[in-house]
């Protein structure tokens, strides 16, 4: 969907639809137009993908699963003096790939990695929930997955998945990002910590009720201290609900940290458990919400008073063609100076970025783009907007 956002703009003359399997990258390079050609490519043969983007004025990576893929595609973007952004939401990956800021600087290139949903999405709203404190303590971010209604297909088709060998990348992300143990920021420091001991409860907003929400080895926790002087801790929790369902992700987790399974396999027996039995697995007992949500909480200091801000999507406006699109655009436009390996929060103003982003989903924003609470300190916090 990308690719066919990008072929409209006028800036796009050519792109080329690389993907390890060739009919499915034909497919998509039909669906995308004219523009468009399909080359067999794996993402993690560095040196051929250098070589296929050396012409070419941008990458734009949404291979996965992201530990394999998003590494490789840096060094090649390094190596072929081109521009790059990705999706890439593995922590661990993410590390390895600021370390190659130096050799990105001195190529003269431009990296946005995770400018996609999570991250992406969740780093511009933690940043401009940050943005409204003077200074801040604390920042969250809770993502939460309502699943349940026995909507099966949400995950993917494991008997397709098996008949092609391609096993759901973003699943495997998901695995993988609370397999412990998963980096996280606290006191000033990033730690190591299990997932499911580290549950907290959270409250959604419009009384959504509370959810268990676990931490997550994705990449903000890593990339939001850089430029937020004084935080001291900074989080990215997941509720995937029905709850029950956190009791075969917690099991299939552990056999990856034991060697005993991958995250691929896991993937498999994660979904076939569920799509055997959907009554046991996705009926609600709790009323938990369903479909996606996300929010963002800011915990710290506005003139004298302590202050917690909250934000989240007032519509459903998210989305990952969005951000990517509209980051790949900019980056062709040469709106983006900064040379390196960045993050989104790095790279772009918040709001102006999300209300850009929000149109690839929406034609026009009704209202505004968030909704908003306040608690201040008043022997406590308590809400005030």
């Amino acid at each position: 969907m990308a690719a066919k956002r990008l072929a409209e703009s006028e800036l796009v003359s050519e792109i080329a639809i690389g993907g390890r399997n060739l009919a499915v990258a034909t497919r998509v390079a039909e669906e995308t137009g004219p523009k468009a050609t399909a080359v067999e490519i794996d993402a993690t043969d560095e040196k051929k993908l250098a070589k296929l983007a050396a012409p070419y004025d941008l990458i734009v990576n949404t291979g996965g699963p992201d530990f394999l893929v998003a590494l490789p595609v840096t060094r090649a973007a390094i190596t072929a003096g081109v521009p790059a952004c990705d999706v890439a939401a593995d922590g661990p990956s993410l590390e390895k790939a600021l370390a190659l800021d130096r050799k990105a600087k001195d190529a003269e290139v431009t990296i946005v990695t995770g400018i996609g949903h999570i991250p992406g999405i969740s780093n511009l709203l933690m940043q401009h929930a940050a943005n409204q404190l003077d200074a801040v303590e604390d920042l969250q971010l809770c993502v939460w997955w309502g699943l349940g209604g026995g909507n099966v297909a949400a995950f993917g088709d494991p008997e397709e998945m098996r008949r092609t060998g391609r096993v759901n990348a973003s699943w495997q992300t998901v695995l993988t990002w609370v397999t412990a143990p998963v980096r996280t920021y606290r006191d000033g420091h990033l730690v190591a910590v299990d997932p499911f001991e580290d549950a907290v409860e959270v409250a959604l907003p419009r009384g959504g009720g509370t959810v268990s929400a676990v931490s997550i080895g994705s990449t903000e926790p890593i990339t939001l201290p850089r430029g937020i002087p004084g935080v001291r801790s900074v989080s990215i929790r997941m509720a995937l609900l029905p709850p029950q369902l956190n009791g075969i992700l917690q099991e299939q987790t552990r056999q990856i940290a034991a060697g005993t399974s991958d995250a691929a396999k896991a993937t498999m027996t994660f979904l076939d458990t569920i799509t055997a039995d959907p009554d046991r697995w996705l009926k609600s007992r709790t009323g938990a919400p369903s479909g996606f949500g996300m929010m963002a909480t800011a915990t710290g200091r506005k003139g004298r008073r302590k202050v917690r801000y909250s934000c989240w999507p007032a519509g459903p406006w998210e989305s990952t063609v969005g951000p990517l699109t509209t980051a790949a655009l900019r980056i062709l436009q040469g709106k983006i100076r900064l040379r390196g390996v960045v993050p989104p929060e790095a790279v772009f103003d918040p709001m102006p970025f999300l209300e850009e982003a929000a149109r690839f989903r929406l034609k026009s924003i009704p209202g505004r783009l968030l909704d908003e609470s306040v608690e201040t300190e008043a022997r406590g916090l308590r809400r005030v907007g």
